[in-house]
């Protein structure tokens, strides 16, 4: 699925490419409505090996308080949540919660919905179009999550500070990013090519589009995690434990 789901989403984004040499040479980007559906039916093939395998046997396990809320009752919003496999997988896990997605592309959250209706977990789990940074979050939340999301965003730093203006006072932020390193000498393999592929077909591009920072798939390593997240004012970073060559997992709290 994760293999079968990259190439789906790399043969999708190469039908950018000439638009993309033409950004490159006159400046701008790429928006994400300009791109095939064939790229984010990909992208959920790819990361739905993540919410299956890795998230409730592994992920949230690694962090207690977070499983503990989560198993008494926890409101939840996920921040660029995509087509909702990530809240639906956590909803038919921990009935007690009530989860939220917010994402700034109307198509996606149209199959999120269906998605949630399908598992037959709307009830606790809605999703709504939302630009967190422009709009804010509407309420307090015990958990947030993004899952490989804030690396393209187009204000990282502007959600980071959403996000932590959003957070209760004992609540916790779950960041998912890529595996990266801060020198390109030290991403070089077969990983890093396809970070290195991902950022300028589509992560880059997207953000760049409407003025943003174009930090890309490989412009997220630790450094810049902690970096941006002390300028939004959290007190506590953890990067925590898990093994695995793609992610890393943070725990982080206002």
């Amino acid at each position: 699925m994760f293999i079968a789901g990259a190439y789906q989403e790399l043969f999708a984004l190469v039908k950018n490419l000439n638009q993309l040499v033409d950004i490159f040479q006159k400046g701008g980007g790429i928006p994400i409505e300009e791109y095939d559906e064939n790229k984010f039916a990909g992208t959920e093939r790819l990361t739905a090996t993540w919410f299956e395998n890795y998230l409730i046997q592994q992920w949230i396990p690694a962090i207690p308080d977070v499983q503990t809320k989560l198993e008494k009752g926890a409101l939840v919003a996920d921040i660029g949540c995509g087509h909702g496999r990530a809240l639906i997988k956590l909803a038919q896990t921990y009935p007690n919660s009530r989860f939220v997605g917010y994402d700034v592309f109307g198509q996606a959250i149209s199959n999120a919905n269906a998605n949630a209706i399908s598992a037959r977990v709307a009830d606790r789990v809605k999703f709504r179009q939302l630009d967190v940074v422009v709009d804010r979050l509407p309420e307090k939340y015990d958990i947030i999550t993004t899952f490989d999301v804030l690396h393209d965003m187009i204000n990282p730093r502007g959600a980071l500070r959403a996000i932590g203006q959003a957070l209760q006072p004992n609540g916790t932020y779950l960041m998912l990013e890529i595996n990266c390193k801060d020198k390109l000498k030290d991403n070089i393999g077969p990983l890093g090519a396809f970070f290195y592929s991902m950022s300028v077909l589509y992560c880059m591009t997207t953000s760049l589009t409407g003025g943003g920072e174009g930090l890309g798939t490989a412009g997220l390593p630790e450094s810049k995690v902690r970096e941006f997240c002390k300028e939004a004012g959290f007190r506590k970073v953890h990067r925590v434990p898990i093994e695995n060559p793609f992610n890393v997992l943070y725990e982080i709290k206002p």
